[in-house]
């Protein structure tokens, strides 16, 4: 019998399918969500590219502030980011169409530096 392939923290990221996940999220007016799969986005890429787990006792400016002081993020890049990120969550507002744009700009920045490559049409 063939031993099924293990898809642990080894595995592939699969960058492409997350990211149409959150424009079926932004196409369904679920943009909380779409925002927040953004910042899970990024701690994926974050966990795969530094080995640096987010664990649950980190808020996700703590979380942040790791990557920037830890491994040389660009802090002007990041912190918008999560600024955006945490308004969101925890702004109490619903957000709008403007509110995604803007994450979704800060979100390519913090995507350029992280990959190396524009973030792709959402």
């Amino acid at each position: 019998m063939a031993r099924k392939k293990k898809t642990g923290s080894g595995g592939s990221m699969n960058l492409g399918s997350r990211l149409k996940n959150i424009q079926m999220l932004v196409r369904s007016k679920r943009i909380r969500e779409a925002i927040a799969y953004q910042y899970m986005v990024f701690v994926l890429i974050c966990s795969a590219k530094y080995k640096v787990q987010k664990h649950p006792s980190h808020s996700i400016r703590d979380y942040a502030m790791i990557l920037v002081k830890d491994h040389g993020l660009n802090s002007s890049t990041i912190y918008p980011f999560v600024q955006e990120v945490e308004s969101v969550i925890y702004g109490g507002k619903l957000p709008t169409e403007d509110v995604y744009k803007r994450s979704l700009i800060v979100f390519g920045n913090v995507f350029q530096e992280l990959v190396g490559k524009p973030l792709p049409p959402l």
